[in-house]
C-alpha cells in the first residue's frame, strides 16, 4: 500500500516522541519494551520533564530518556539505520553514564540502558526481533556491568496480523505500516493497538502537530538527496563537533569518565570524537 499524504506515521521520531509522552499512550510503549526487552519501565520517570524548554516544537524532538534512581533509560526511534546514527545514540549513551561519575576513582553507579528501535533487519539473522549486547572492557576483557544495549530490529515484521496471541509482533508491525488501513488490519481486535491507530489518525488533522511531523519529513527527505548526491550538508541530527562553545571540554570531562570505567580507547574515540593523542594525554 502507498503512503496517503494525510498519514502520520510512528517511525517518525515526533510522533514516536509525542506518543510516547503522553500518559494516555503509555501503556502501549510500557508493554512493548517489557515484551521485547523484558524491562519493566513503568517505575521510571521521563527526565526531559526537568530540563522542558516550553517550546512544543523542541519538546516534541526531546530526546526520551527515563530515571530512576540512578538508572538512566535512553529510547532511540531510528527510521533510518546508518553510521551516523549508531555513533550519535553511543555517544548519548556515553554521555549519560559519563555524567554520572564524579573525579578521581569515587564514582557513583549509574546503570544506564540504550533501546535502539531499528528500521532496519539485523545483519547477521534477518528474522531476529531484539539484539541485546553489553560492552566490554578491552583491557582486563569483562563485561561492563553498568551499560547495556538493546537493539529492536523492524524490517522482518511485514504481513503482520493480529491473531490472539502475537502482541509483541503486531505492536511492533504498526511502525512499518503505510496507511490507517493498514494499521488497522495489522491491530485487528487489539484494543491498545487500535487506540494508538485512532490517536494517529486525528493526530492527522491537527494542523500544529503536522507542522512539525512535515518539517522531519521534509529534512529527511533532504538529508537522503544529500546523501544521494554523495555530499554531507549537515541536516543530521548528530552532533557538529566543535560549533558549540565549550564542547571540547565537555568531551573532555565525558572521556575522563569513560577511562575510569574501563572503557576502551577505541570506543571512546568514538563517543567523544577526540583523537587518540588527546585521549592519551588524559
Amino acid at each position: 500500500m502507498e503512503q496517503k499524504d494525510n498519514f502520520i506515521s510512528l517511525l517518525s521520531d515526533t510522533t514516536f516522541k509525542y506518543m510516547f509522552k503522553n500518559e494516555e499512550y503509555r501503556p502501549f510503549f510500557e508493554r512493548l519494551i517489557k515484551l521485547t526487552t523484558n524491562i519493566d519501565i513503568k517505575e521510571y520517570e521521563l527526565y526531559d520533564n526537568e530540563i522542558n524548554s516550553g517550546s512544543k516544537g523542541r519538546d516534541y524532538r526531546l530526546d526520551i530518556l527515563l530515571k530512576k534512581d540512578k538508572d538512566f533509560i535512553i529510547i532511540e526511534m531510528n527510521s533510518s539505520v546508518d553510521t551516523r546514527s549508531i555513533l550519535k545514540n553511543r555517544q548519548y549513551l556515553y554521555s549519560i553514564a559519563g555524567g554520572g561519575l564524579a573525579k578521581g576513582e569515587d564514582f557513583k553507579k549509574m546503570h544506564t540502558i540504550l533501546i535502539n528501535i531499528n528500521n532496519a533487519s539485523y545483519k547477521e539473522n534477518r528474522n531476529a526481533i531484539t539484539v541485546g549486547y553489553d560492552l566490554i572492557n578491552e583491557e582486563y576483557k569483562d563485561v561492563i556491568d553498568d551499560l547495556k544495549i538493546y537493539d529492536i530490529y523492524l524490517a522482518s515484521l511485514d504481513k503482520i496480523h493480529y491473531n490472539g496471541s502475537n502482541e509483541k509482533e503486531t505492536y511492533l508491525a504498526l511502525f512499518r505500516a503505510k496507511s490507517f488501513e493498514e494499521m488497522k488490519e495489522i491491530s485487528g481486535d487489539n484494543k491498545e493497538a487500535l487506540r494508538i491507530v485512532e490517536e494517529l489518525e486525528r493526530l492527522s488533522d491537527d494542523d500544529e502537530f503536522r507542522t512539525y511531523y512535515d518539517a522531519e519529513e521534509m529534512q529527511r527527505k533532504l538529508v537522503n538527496s544529500a546523501r544521494l548526491d554523495g555530499y554531507d550538508a549537515g541536516y543530521d541530527n548528530g552532533i557538529i563537533k566543535g560549533k558549540e562553545e565549550g564542547a571540547k571540554e565537555r568531551e573532555l570531562s565525558i572521556a575522563k569518565n569513560l577511562l575510569s570505567i574501563g572503557l576502551s580507547k577505541e570506543n571512546i574515540m568514538k563517543a567523544t570524537g577526540l583523537n587518540s593523542q588527546e585521549i592519551d594525554n588524559l
